[in-house]
């Protein structure tokens, strides 16, 4: 499969709007990298900028250690899933997971003629036109289970003399035209964009002196000065990562020279563009289908199935051609709740299956924490946190991460520290105890205002032996209790300031109630107020 590499990824734009700053990751072969965070922060621009859709601005975006900005999105073999299954809804499961695989010429290695591999080949043949008769039975008979199995007994066989084709296979040698044409024509590429961003430099450039003229008329008035410098900020910041932008180009265009030399003066394996043949294209369907649990409906249309068949038929599509990169964008945000829950844990299963490096975005943070190697974290543009999911769980960077991940979403109470004591601002005297690493920590927020945080899973109500260390006991009553199965959420306040229990059914609770509850002291976090940051 393959690394993927993204360093100091940057997108502005035409408008002068950035929705991506300086974005840093490094992602594993085979790792499955969840993008989470609320809508507009830039997730889906990031994954569309991997994929090709979108232009960096500046920044270098490696795919296999090969640099990959200025390479058309259909060479960069990586395959999507959207939020909408665009499924053909005339043409079959089967023709919906071939019809990529029939439209475009790809490159394909050149073997050398061998008489065994060729009598193999005509041996899946034969065993093809077997299916095709199964095939046409199952249409009149309505999927008969005997028929379906006879299939697979076939298609296994037909598998297993395909890797001993393969194994048999050696690949020709020699100088590749091909390879040499493809690295002209992306150089060809990459100067046709350089002239592209000089032209837009220039408009930017003439854009600040316009802007600088209508500040220099002593006319101008208070409300238009801050709006012309703002503006002037914004094309100072293109014009810099433009003129990196070019750079970047520039030096792809030395990595790319280099390369073309290389191939004019060595042997490397040989290749041809061409399309898949039928029987390459059965091959992958079948392989897909069996993997996705699809085999019995290869001949049913969209209509005929459910959400979640429909979703693994767009997975199937996307596996046939087995790219290097998976790129999902939200998939199963038009299912409902049941069906998403089984979807996701589908998912999963295929991405270990197929092991392909993955990179997933949503917005809906259960699916992070459930499907994610590791969650990046992205909010207005910025990246606030990568890490596991215990990581970013127990170990949240700062408020954003802390109360974005986890349902419900952590409690926050503004405070201060007074001695040994968190003391909750408003009206009343509620206060939390604090441990002496807790003030030892915290020595330097003495008498300041700071947020404390905890979870409400890490809130017990009185006499709960769940609790591994009680806080002091904090009074309150209950505004709302929201059962949940076992779970029991109960909505209450702390000197004004908003509180969500966590609780189990047993603890019987109603609205209005007078409550009795302990924070559990190993569980605090505390943040700084002007940053945000957690206090570590």
């Amino acid at each position: 499969m393959a690394t993927i590499s993204l360093k100091s990824i940057n997108k502005i734009y035409p408008n002068n709007v950035q929705a991506v700053f300086d974005f840093n990751l490094e992602i594993k072969d085979k790792e499955f990298i969840v993008f989470v965070g609320p809508s507009g922060c830039g997730k889906s621009t990031t994954l569309r900028m991997i994929a090709g859709l979108e232009d960096i601005t500046a920044g270098q975006l490696y795919i296999d250690g090969v640099m990959v900005n200025e390479v058309e999105p259909k060479d960069r073999n990586i395959a999507m899933v959207f939020q909408s299954y665009a499924l053909y809804p005339h043409m079959t499961v089967f023709n919906n997971m071939s019809f990529s695989l029939k439209l475009r010429k790809i490159k394909f290695q050149v073997f050398e003629e061998n008489p065994e591999t060729d009598a193999l080949k005509e041996k899946n043949l034969i065993l093809f036109k077997e299916i095709n008769k199964i095939n046409r039975a199952i249409k009149k008979k309505n999927e008969p289970k005997e028929l379906l199995d006879k299939r697979e007994e076939l298609l296994d066989e037909i598998y297993e003399n395909e890797n001993k084709r393969k194994s048999l296979l050696v690949p020709l040698r020699g100088i590749s035209d091909v390879e040499i044409k493809d690295v002209e024509n992306l150089i060809k590429k990459i100067n046709k964009d350089i002239e592209a961003s000089k032209k837009s430099l220039a408009k930017a450039k003439k854009d600040v002196d316009k802007l600088n003229a209508m500040l220099s008329n002593p006319k101008i008035k208070e409300k238009d000065i801050e709006e012309i410098n703002k503006s002037l900020k914004m094309l100072d910041e293109y014009q810099k990562l433009t003129l990196e932008g070019i750079k970047q180009k520039e030096h792809q265009i030395k990595i790319s020279e280099e390369q073309l030399e290389y191939y004019k003066n060595n042997e490397v394996n040989l290749v041809k563009y061409r399309k898949h043949t039928p029987y390459e294209i059965k091959l992958e369907v079948y392989k897909a289908a069996k993997l996705l649990d699809l085999s019995r409906y290869l001949f049913r249309k969209p209509a005929a199935l459910s959400g979640g068949q429909r979703q693994r038929v767009a997975l199937g599509r996307a596996i046939v051609r087995h790219p290097k990169v998976f790129l999902m964008d939200e998939p199963l945000s038009n299912l409902d709740a049941k069906l998403r829950v089984q979807t996701r844990n589908e998912i999963a299963r295929i991405h270990e299956s197929v092991g392909a490096t993955t990179i997933y975005v949503t917005h809906d943070q259960t699916e992070a924490m459930t499907m994610a190697d590791r969650i990046v974290v992205m909010k207005d543009g910025y990246i606030q946190q990568i890490g596991t999911p215990k990581e970013v769980y127990f170990n949240p960077n700062n408020i954003f991460v802390a109360g974005f991940i986890g349902s419900p979403a952590m409690n926050f109470f503004e405070g201060r520290i007074q001695k040994d004591r968190f003391v909750f601002s408003g009206e009343g005297d509620a206060y939390v105890k604090l441990e002496k690493k807790q003030l030892d920590l915290l020595k330097e927020y003495e008498d300041k205002e700071l947020i404390l945080g905890i979870r409400p899973e890490s809130i017990f109500l009185k006499g709960d032996t769940n609790n591994a260390k009680p806080s002091n006991i904090l009074k309150s009553i209950c505004d709302y209790a929201e059962l949940l199965g076992r779970e029991l959420v109960i909505y209450s306040n702390i000197n004004g300031q908003k509180v969500i229990i966590k609780s189990l059914i047993e603890n019987e609770v109603s609205n209005n109630d007078k409550i009795e509850f302990c924070f559990n002291n190993d569980d605090l976090y505390f943040f700084d107020k002007e940053s945000s940051r957690r206090i570590k």
